[in-house]
């Protein structure tokens, strides 16, 4: 999904949490954009930590979502996962903290437009939602002789 499409969405989630969350709302409208940031460290883990262009990242991931049918397409964004989601959710209970659920609910709304997206796109599994489902997934994938990873050097060599 393109970071547009992210902030337009963001904006109207914030407005419509307004009268419920009040300031915190901004909370909720940022975060639910910087979650994406784990899609600059993905570009980074995959390149090695060589390259930190941002200009670069989006040619990356621009690729990577013209090639979303390809067989042994499988995503993981770190912050998207349920080891993320959760605990941030339960710290944000324990602390009695306004703040944090704000960027519970930003994190959540974000995946949810992902969800749909991914849906809309007809590969609604790209993305695992979690570290052991990613691990489980990929082997699955090796098993088959299929190569993840090698979507994302393909990626790096063609930006």
């Amino acid at each position: 999904m393109r970071p547009r499409d992210h902030v337009i969405g963001g904006m109207a989630g914030a407005a419509v949490l307004y009268p419920f969350i009040g300031k915190d709302s901004v909370i909720f409208f940022v975060a639910s954009i910087l979650i994406d940031l784990d899609h600059y460290l993905d570009f980074l883990w995959h390149n090695r930590f060589t390259d930190f262009s941002i200009k670069r990242m989006f040619a990356y991931h621009e690729w990577l979502g013209k090639h979303l049918k390809t067989p042994g397409m499988l995503s993981l964004a770190i912050f998207h996962t349920a080891e993320v989601i959760i605990p941030l959710f339960l710290v944000s209970y324990w602390a009695g903290s306004g703040a944090l659920f704000a960027v519970w609910l930003g994190f959540v709304f974000h995946i949810l437009m992902d969800v749909y997206y991914l849906a809309a796109q007809g590969v609604p599994f790209l993305r695992a939602h979690s570290f052991v489902e990613f691990f489980i997934r990929k082997r699955m994938l090796v098993r088959k002789g299929l190569d993840p990873a090698g979507l994302c050097r393909e990626a790096l060599r063609n930006i």
